[in-house]
């Protein structure tokens, strides 16, 4: 879609020099409104209001994307391209709202608050993210009660001023001033506009455009948080949980003065903890009104907040994408339990702009080898359809159109990663969305990039090991070990490359694709075969000396013999607790669990060892954090990968195929936990799974919903399910 197509004849505004800026005009309907309709786009970040009300609940209004080409003097945020000549894909998604009730006949005010977001902001590791100035485009459609039609275009008839955020940085503040700025009712008709400017016409932004149905960020719900300490200047407050969003901040006096406030994932000695506080801040210059204070444009990610003694907190708004929770989990095991809720609470906290991100605060990047781990447990835990068809886009636009290089974040932001476990996105992510929704049409669409993708892999690998990628990038194989990273990066990255060649597999099969399987067959075993001339210990059966769970990389891509598989199981019956990063801890988690060690694989997940989901919990933690060791972000998604196996394995709801059409509830009954219960939603409805165990035998019951095939395993043979509730009494 162009922007003509979009907009028609709508021109495109921008706002020169102004990073956050308020934008209004006035304009007049002649008669009674049958229906209105607004297609509106503001870079970056936007609010829409007619006649003094917002319109939707949507907070920011743009997603994130990597919206357009940018000139080739833009600064940092696209080195990649700049030093490397890559060619990426772009585009903007756009709005359209039905704003009849909204409008008047006779005189109206179309207002529009503007802010950089990923558009225009300092990047989070130094330099500037720059597409240019924050712009608008918008073209109302009214449809009168006669029939009869009129637009009203954006143009030149619009003006803009400073708004109250006086100071913005889209990752770590907002400083407001109401005092120097006393601009209520600035959206409403009959303001008074003396000294606004006028905006400046600029072309339309060379890209893709498209329709928005991606579920946006709104205030989600709202905390009464907890009054825990002061210090000499501050009130401390706790939210009872680590979350995004924002303070919600009355003023205790009617003068005029500055509230600051402060937050941190911890607290230190009673006070906001530096550390994590993660460099996030905000402040109000107050004007004296009884208005209550709030971030309007950003995020903070935190657990504690610290206000100035002239304030109270008197709430907290948890702000996320709006993304309904569609699956559950209890067991007699606190800790399952709360890696449950921990691992939910993080990932939602992660969900913005149509990216899942990586930390909500210090970088807030859609990183690809994070987000391929977690993507099907996303999916199996929450709606998240609409969300990952967008997240798609985003990671086919990252794909350089000449060399097929991945990049290590989807929009391409300044960042780390490797060619293995984060490229291979491109091939995760639409697979797990096809095994989850039955959408063939995505493996169609990203087989070709796929290809392209093991062209990139095939340029910088060297005797068939992939050892190397951008000059000057990192080259990672794993990643977040509790020790120092020991598994060899190339090991690691022609895992990916196996696996995501047997993906790519995969699609063909369900494509009817044969002719190019037979190809992709011979490449795997050539770097399999590297794997094992380089890894392989032919007397101990070990690969990479079996450090930081690499015999289970070598399993899981059908290498190794049992000496291996035998080696993993008395590492870990030796040592029950994670030595991996965030890929060994899956893999590792799940092999296991393929292999029938079903014991050993809950063991591993509730351990009380020194590295340990337990360690975690018992130190208070509401949120995964990035590390073992809890250095840096204590709100990082993705070691929780392990979570979708308490649904696939402990509650043993699997499926054969795509889209849970034929399902196989297996349960695995482990010594340590005698009930647990839990349910995800497929495409055809709920499947819920519960069992208890009693002296003599175990009653299981599942809930099948209309549509589906489904057997329960036990003990070799199968046992039919119908739709509706089945209990079956095991012995």
């Amino acid at each position: 879609m162009t922007a003509t197509e979009l907009f028609g004849s709508a021109r495109w505004m921008r706002v020169p020099g102004c990073m956050t800026p308020y934008v209004r005009g006035e304009f007049s309907l002649s008669r009674p409104v049958k229906e209105a309709w607004i297609t509106v786009c503001g870079l970056g970040l936007h609010r829409l209001y007619i006649n003094g009300s917002m319109i939707g609940d949507d907070l920011y209004g743009t997603l994130a994307t990597d919206f357009h080409p940018t000139d080739a003097a833009a600064p940092y945020s696209h080195h990649c391209i700049k030093a490397y000549g890559e060619k990426l894909a772009h585009r903007i998604w756009c709005r359209k709202l039905d704003v009849t009730d909204a409008l008047n006949e006779g005189a109206n005010c179309l207002g529009m608050a503007l802010a950089g977001g990923w558009y225009h902001c300092a990047a989070s590791y130094g330099g500037t993210i720059n597409y240019g100035d924050n712009k608008l485009c918008f073209t109302l459609e009214v449809t009168y009660a006669d029939g009869s039609i009129e637009r009203v275009d954006s143009g030149d008839w619009l003006r803009w001023t400073q708004s109250p955020i006086v100071g913005y940085h889209f990752h770590f503040y907002e400083h407001h001033d109401y005092s120097a700025y006393r601009l209520d009712g600035w959206n409403e008709v009959g303001f008074d506009m003396s000294g606004w400017e006028p905006l400046t016409e600029t072309t339309a932004p060379d890209t893709e455009y498209g329709l928005q149905d991606c579920p946006p960020d709104r205030v989600i719900r709202t905390i009464k948080p907890r009054l825990v300490g002061e210090t000499d200047a501050a009130y401390i407050y706790d939210m009872g949980e680590n979350i995004t969003g924002t303070p919600v901040i009355a003023c205790r006096t009617k003068d005029i003065c500055k509230i600051e406030c402060r937050v941190s994932e911890r607290l230190k000695d009673g006070d906001i903890e530096d550390y994590t506080n993660h460099k996030q801040n905000c402040s109000f210059v107050t004007d004296g009104s009884d208005r209550l204070y709030s971030l309007k444009f950003m995020w903070m990610g935190f657990r504690y907040a610290s206000v100035t003694k002239n304030a109270e907190i008197v709430s907290c708004e948890v702000i996320h994408t709006d993304a309904a929770v569609t699956s559950s989990f209890k067991s007699d095991n606190s800790l399952l339990n709360w890696m449950y809720d921990a691992y939910l609470r993080t990932q939602l906290d992660n969900m913005h702009l149509g990216i899942p991100s990586d930390c909500p605060h210090l970088e807030k990047h859609g990183y690809t080898g994070d987000g391929e781990l977690v993507c099907e447990c996303v999916m199996m835990m929450t709606d998240a359809k609409k969300f990952y068809r967008k997240w798609l886009y985003d990671i086919s636009d990252c794909q350089d159109r000449i060399s097929g290089h991945v990049q290590y974040t989807a929009p391409y932001t300044h960042s780390g990663g490797g060619p293995g476990g984060w490229g291979c996105a491109i091939a995760e992510v639409p697979y797990q969305y096809y095994k989850m929704y039955g959408d063939k049409s995505v493996l169609a669409e990203f087989l070709p990039k796929v290809l392209h993708y093991f062209d990139y892999l095939e340029a910088h690998s060297e005797n068939d090991l992939v050892v190397s990628d951008q000059p000057g990038d990192w080259c990672l194989g794993d990643w977040c070990t509790p020790e120092e990273i020991a598994i060899p990066a190339p090991y690691v990255n022609n895992y990916f490359y196996v696996k995501t060649i047997n993906r790519l597999i995969e699609f063909c099969e369900v494509l009817g694709k044969n002719d190019l399987i037979p190809a992709l067959r011979e490449r795997s075993e050539r770097k399999k075969a590297a794997m094992i001339r380089d890894y392989y210990d032919s007397s101990t059966g070990d690969f990479a000396g079996n450090i930081q769970g690499a015999n289970a990389f070598a399993v899981d891509i059908g290498l190794g013999d049992a000496r291996t598989l035998a080696n993993i199981v008395a590492h870990y019956e030796k040592d029950t607790w994670y030595d991996t990063g965030i890929f060994g801890t899956d893999i590792v988690t799940r092999v296991l669990f393929e292999k029938g060690y079903d014991q050993l694989a809950y063991n591993l997940l509730t351990s009380e060892g020194p590295y340990s989901f337990h360690e975690w919990m018992s130190t208070g933690c509401t949120t995964l954090p990035e590390y073992w060791t809890y250095k840096r972000s204590q709100n990082h998604p993705m070691f929780g990968a392990v979570v979708r196996y308490l649904f696939q394995y402990l509650l043993g709801i699997r499926q054969e195929g795509s889209g849970y059409a034929s399902l196989v509830i297996d349960p695995r009954f482990v010594d340590g936990m005698n009930w647990a219960q839990g349910h995800i939603t497929t495409e055809y409805g709920i499947v819920a799974v519960k069992y208890v165990k009693s002296e003599d035998h175990i009653s299981v019951t599942a809930d099948i919903p209309e549509g589906c095939t489904a057997v329960l395993l036990h003990n070799g043979g199968q046992i039919p399910l119908t739709a509706g509730n089945n209990r079956v009494i095991l012995k």
